[in-house]
């Protein structure tokens, strides 16, 4: 359950766009995460991945621009041992999707890279391409010119992404083999692998690297060296002329004998000038993968949202680098002005506006699918991103609800796909026995008017199949049917009256299912004393803050969407219960001092997190007031007092604090008393920082995120990889690659 961090390894700002995988370049200069799989995650290094500086100031110097590689025993003895490789980590930092690299001198040149790919809200064609760039600025600050080389290499990465193998895989693929870039005006290498047919495997196309030609200098390149030699074919004459060394046109794999690896081929190019005494140069490489194809696991065939325009072959490596490189500067502009707009808006505090741009990562890093309408079953294109790797499932609407927002601020189409696509699941049906993961009893899949949990695991069939969660039987959950009520509201007011009439059925459905759950006629629903809910290991029975909050939010939004629909029986009905449901919150709820988790379960006079949740989304959408301010400021504070600074001790508020000893017994994690308790989960802490600004606690709510930045981005390496939680006592955390952290966004604009 739980992962000692750090290291998880050294983070990093992921490069790639919204469903097309992302690549890692750490902080270190190795590239080390890759979410190129649909649905996967890996995590190594290849050595032949990365960049080389040679500097010739009298006597040549050379370096790659990462640390040694790790000793991997399937690959001792090979691995470029003949590279000399940095002794000292560089001075990193990152805004996504930016991210600095700043290398030590060789030879009284420096070298900084800025790294990036063009992923900016308001420009969803640019934001789907598979590309990265990476501009150099090379200075001499020596007394004597310097002639001063910087190369890019690359292994050919086909097959290395087919299926959900977490490692480096243990041989390369058959048919790998590179060429040169054609046509396109730049020194370039396109990394291949052959085919039988018109369109690509999963894993396999094109990928591409190629530098800008300089004004006054010269580029070179090698076509083809083998990764898992000793590199000294290349090590070699780059380090005593400068230049890359012609090695022929390369050689295809095969397939190798069981106990023999093929060679790997990779490739490099590099740029060469002459640096004067206290001047700089621009050096810009380009990386491209144009790798179409998304097969899941039960093998159904998607194309990623990029092809509509670049077609389905996976074939246009050149072109996008062409592209990518003619684009740079436009690129990088409309980023800094995104990121200038957003420091305006929120505040230019690191824990403001920087942390909300930086969760930011989890578009690209969510392994994150935006696919074509192409070949869709349904004729429409979807987007999704993970729970989390340790929890992969697509979608998990519990979280989504939390994580919207950030979506919705990068382009509203992409968050109403999610939203549109609960919809229509709410009213399909599947009544197919899955096996509940703790009882072993059966349940239905997807009974119709039960929103499904999610929308479907990698491993099976995602967007065809929901429902892929089984540690609950989530088809009693009570907060599900409430979010997609929500999202749907939140979703219409930008996607117009067309696309709301057309989600209107299932808002009926939705709320009329949870109807039975006002056993006592208050206007309340109840829950069953299951964890049926998010907080999927806490009971609760009765009236819940958590529950009963969302569903007179739900009602709300339900009653302002039936109105529009000209549908004023229930638009009355709604409001009118609305009405009733929040009375009786507020005086089966409320102590005097917050309010309660529920008026019967275990945990009922703990003090919890999240009990204000949907008046504040009632708020935050326009909705109105459900309690009285008095009462939520009371509680946000006693909920900050005790939460945050006692038991969280001021490094983020706990979930669940407070909790009597008698009660304990009744949490499923016996030897774990901690889970979703006392740990503290950014994603919550977020969604608390930003009640807490609504309800004007503007210094309590400012004094948590500033906690919730030391611990994330200082002092435990959990930038760019935010989890799911992490323990006040220890550096321990679950659940990295979260979803529901993309709450900070709920960030209210910065005051004058």
């Amino acid at each position: 359950m739980k992962g000692l961090f750090p290291p998880l390894g050294p983070t990093g700002v992921p490069l790639g766009r919204l469903g097309t995988g992302g690549i890692t370049r750490a902080s270190d200069g190795r590239f080390s995460r890759w979410t190129i799989k649909g649905g996967g995650v890996a995590q190594f290094e290849i050595p032949a991945n990365g960049f080389l500086l040679r500097v010739n100031s009298g006597t040549p110097q050379t370096r790659a621009l990462q640390p040694a590689p790790q000793p991997q025993p399937a690959f001792a003895g090979k691995d470029l041992g003949t590279f000399v490789y940095e002794e000292a980590a560089p001075a990193w930092s990152g805004l996504f999707p930016f991210a600095w690299h700043d290398h030590s001198a060789i030879g009284g040149v420096t070298a900084q890279c800025l790294s990036f790919s063009p992923v900016c809200p308001g420009d969803l064609a640019s934001a789907a391409l598979p590309v990265a760039l990476f501009r150099w600025r090379l200075t001499n600050t020596g007394t004597t010119p310097a002639d001063v080389t910087l190369a890019f290499s690359f292994a050919n990465m086909n097959g290395c992404f087919a299926d959900f193998t977490e490692t480096r895989p243990p041989r390369p693929a058959a048919g790998l083999e590179n060429h040169p870039m054609q046509g396109s005006g730049l020194c370039g290498v396109v990394l291949d692998r052959r085919r039988t047919g018109p369109e690509p495997l999963e894993g396999s196309g094109q990928w591409g690297i190629a530098v800008q030609p300089p004004t006054h200098g010269k580029t070179s390149r090698t076509l083809c060296y083998d990764a898992l030699s000793d590199g000294a074919a290349l090590w070699g004459p780059l380090h005593e002329t400068g230049d890359l060394p012609d090695l022929g046109p390369g050689f295809v794999t095969e397939g190798g004998f069981r106990d023999v690896s093929p060679g790997l081929p990779a490739a490099a190019v590099a740029s060469r000038q002459t640096i004067a005494p206290g001047e700089s140069c621009e050096v810009t490489f380009a990386l491209t993968w144009d790798l179409p194809v998304i097969t899941f696991g039960q093998g159904r065939r998607w194309y990623r949202a990029y092809t509509d325009d670049w077609g389905r072959q996976g074939t246009g490596a050149a072109a996008l680098a062409a592209y990518a490189l003619a684009q740079a500067d436009l690129w990088q502009a409309r980023i800094a002005a995104w990121h200038d707009a957003t420091k305006a808006e929120l505040g230019p505090d690191p824990h403001r506006a920087a942390m909300a741009i930086n969760e930011s990562y989890f578009l690209v890093d969510g392994l994150t699918v935006y696919t074509s309408a192409h070949g869709a079953p349904d004729g429409l294109p979807h987007f999704a991103l993970i729970e989390c790797h340790d929890y992969a499932l697509y979608n998990t609407l519990d979280l989504w609800i939390y994580a919207a927002e950030a979506v919705r601020r990068f382009d509203p189409r992409l968050s109403a796909m999610v939203s549109r696509d609960f919809a229509a699941q709410l009213l399909a049906e599947d009544t197919t026995p899955r096996l509940h993961q703790w009882t072993r009893k059966p349940f239905a899949l997807n009974p119709k008017g039960c929103c499904p949990h999610d929308l479907g695991g990698p491993s099976e069939d995602p967007f065809v199949t929901p429902n892929s969660y089984t540690y609950r039987d989530s088809t009693l959950w009570k907060d599900l049917n409430c979010d997609l009520v929500l999202c749907l509201f939140r979703d219409g007011l930008l996607m117009g009256p067309d696309w709301r009439k057309a989600q209107y059925p299932a808002v009926i459905v939705a709320l009329d299912h949870l109807q039975q759950f006002d056993r006592d006629g208050d206007g309340l629903i109840e829950n069953d004393g299951t964890p049926d809910q998010t907080f999927d290991n806490i009971p609760m029975r009765g009236p819940s803050s958590y529950c009963g909050g969302l569903w007179i939010a739900a009602l709300l939004a339900g009653a302002r969407l039936a109105e529009g629909e000209g549908d004023r029986p229930r638009a009355k009905a709604w409001a009118d219960q609305a009405r009733m449901a929040a009375e009786s919150y507020d005086h089966r709820l409320f102590t005097g001092e917050s309010y309660r988790v529920d008026t019967d379960g275990p945990f009922s006079n703990a003090s919890f997190i999240e009990q204000l949740l949907g008046p504040f989304l009632a708020r935050r959408y326009g909705l109105g007031d459900i309690i009285p301010t008095a009462h939520a400021r009371k509680a946000l504070q006693s909920l900050y007092k005790i939460n945050f600074e006692q038991e969280g001790r001021g490094m983020g508020a706990v979930s669940l604090a407070r909790i009597p000893e008698a009660s304990r017994r009744h949490l499923p994690h016996t030897d774990d008393t901690s889970f979703q308790t006392s740990e503290i989960q950014p994603g919550f802490n977020f969604s608390l920082a930003a009640q807490l600004e609504e309800w004007g606690l503007d210094t309590e709510a400012d004094t948590l995120r500033r906690a919730l930045h030391h611990e994330l981005h200082h002092r435990r390496n959990l930038g760019f990889q935010t989890p799911a939680a992490f323990d006040t006592g220890g550096l321990t955390a679950r659940a990295v690659l979260n979803m529901r952290p993309l709450s900070i966004w709920w960030m209210k604009r910065a005051l004058p």
